[in-house]
């Protein structure tokens, strides 16, 4: 287990960005708060006012919203550090080093991946709600205001609201670790494989098969795989049939506005075991299995001389 953590330490003492850019964007965001004291939102309906307390799904918008950097930095650092980080010790020569340590390929590869797919998104999690419940205090403590579509609302907190998103948060953070460990095995192949540039390797083949089937068959079968399937796993993990695409305009609504599908922001919203029922998850599970046990054995038998 010590040399587990030591393993572990060393990737985001080798990628301190890791660590860093979450930080520094949850001290920009409470600086932020702390100055300016506004939060403005528009669902692009000036029709829709929200007079006396704040309706519950304001509070659990919120939430998404402090949330979202976090997740969005976390995708694109996780990729970068994935694509790049069986490479880079082979491009700076340490991979001799840590040959001549007690540890095995496989046991390298899977700590590069568990610190990209699961330590990355996770610690962005804790980070994101650390900041979301600093960032509502300063709000409450200083009465700043929250404009919504023009106009003032009190202040967006309430605890078991913020409980609640954060439970749904990280069932949807398991759900995507899941269905996109694919794209994280792939990426750790490219980049162990590439003598040089490994994000050229790692675009190059879905690029030519994508351009390919277009021509050949006039289809785009490579390109919905390739897509990622976002709208696919929304839906799969979650329960929200009737949207087609996700519009904060129509999960936000006034209290007597009406129509529409409201979503319920409640444990009910989940839905695991219609995600574990898609096929396309344990396929994707399977082939990413096979990509790492792949990257583990290029990693073993390459001449690094």
């Amino acid at each position: 287990m010590k040399a587990l953590l030591t393993q572990i330490r060393r990737e985001f003492w080798e990628y301190r960005s890791l660590w860093i850019v979450p930080l520094a964007i949850a001290a920009v965001m409470l600086l932020a708060a702390a100055i300016f004291g506004r939060i403005q939102l528009n669902f692009g309906d000036p029709g829709i006012h929200y007079d006396g307390p704040t309706p519950p799904p304001l509070a659990e918008m919120m939430v998404l919203g402090w949330a979202a950097p976090f997740y969005l930095a976390a995708a694109l650092q996780g990729c970068g550090y994935l694509i790049d980080c069986l490479y880079g010790e082979r491009r700076d020569r340490s991979i001799l080093f840590w040959r001549s340590m007690p540890v095995t390929d496989a046991r390298t590869v899977l700590v590069k991946l568990l610190t990209g797919l699961v330590l990355v998104p996770l610690g962005a999690f804790v980070i994101a709600a650390a900041t979301s419940l600093a960032g509502s205090a300063i709000l409450v403590l200083r009465n700043h205001d929250v404009i919504v579509n023009g106009q003032p609302v009190m202040a967006l907190w309430n605890v078991l609201s913020w409980l609640r998103m954060q439970g749904i948060v990280f069932y949807g953070l398991i759900a995507a670790l899941l269905w996109y460990a694919p794209l994280a095995a792939y990426l750790m192949l490219a980049s162990v494989w590439a003598r040089r540039s490994p994000l050229i390797w790692a675009l190059a083949p879905p690029l030519l098969l994508l351009i390919l089937e277009h021509v050949i068959f006039g289809t785009n079968y490579v390109g919905r795989i390739l897509g990622g399937g976002f709208h696919e796993l929304m839906h799969l993990a979650y329960r929200l049939d009737g949207y087609d695409a996700f519009d904060a305009g129509d999960m936000v609504r006034a209290p007597n506005t009406g129509g529409g599908h409201d979503i319920s922001f409640t444990m009910h919203l989940l839905s695991p075991e219609r995600l574990l029922a898609s096929a396309r998850l344990w396929v994707g599970l399977l082939a990413a299995a096979l990509m790492v046990a792949l990257a583990i054995r290029v990693r073993r038998y390459r001449d690094e001389s």
